[in-house]
């Protein structure tokens, strides 16, 4: 789910050290891998990689801009994490070069980035106001597996800092139509 607990349909979540397929999430944000062997060491790896412009608008930019100035930072870790967008461990005025291009349509994907990132979601940020000076975990290792266990991720829309990403069909209905389509309506009389 997000930090603000909406639940994130069709990640994709790999079981590393294993022969399972990957599982996809459902609208509920659940994966399951039933047949785990005991004993075993594995890792569970979220990914999602589409529609990167979902969540992403000019109040994005906006609200990192003001960041990056210093007059008034993004609330939260998952925020700050978010708003680096080309990945490279910090907040700068290159990630809002990237965002507007893709904003533009110069990109369709960032090129350093995954269109969503996922954090262990009971890793603590040591600095939550400097999250990305910390080396948090993007999956999630099990040693030794010896029972059944829940394993939760935070994900967060990379460029989206206000939260407005869809991230299942259920919420699917506030989704903003942004192509760069034309429509046009020639009005005539008719005699």
């Amino acid at each position: 789910s997000t930090e603000v607990a909406e639940m994130i349909e069709d990640v994709g979540v790999e079981l590393i050290g294993s022969n399972e397929l990957a599982e996809m999430t459902d609208d509920a944000g659940d994966y399951a891998f039933p047949d785990m062997t005991s004993g075993g060491d594995y890792t569970i790896n979220p990914t999602k990689d589409d529609n990167h412009l979902n969540g992403v608008s000019t109040l994005d930019l906006v609200l990192i801009q003001r960041h990056i100035l210093g007059l008034q930072a993004l609330n939260s870790p998952y925020k700050i994490v978010a708003a680096d967008i080309n990945k490279d461990k910090s907040v700068t005025s290159v990630d809002l070069i990237e965002l507007r291009k893709l904003i533009l349509g110069i990109y369709t994907t960032f090129p350093d980035n995954n269109s969503w990132r996922f954090v262990d979601s009971d890793y603590t940020f040591i600095d939550p106001i400097n999250p990305l000076s910390e080396q948090f975990e993007e999956a999630y290792n099990i040693i030794g597996l010896s029972s059944d266990m829940l394993i939760d991720f935070v994900g967060l829309k990379v460029g989206d800092v206000n939260n407005s990403a869809v991230t299942n069909y259920l919420n699917s209905n506030t989704v903003d139509n942004r192509s760069s389509e034309q429509f046009v309506l020639e009005v005539g009389s008719f005699d």
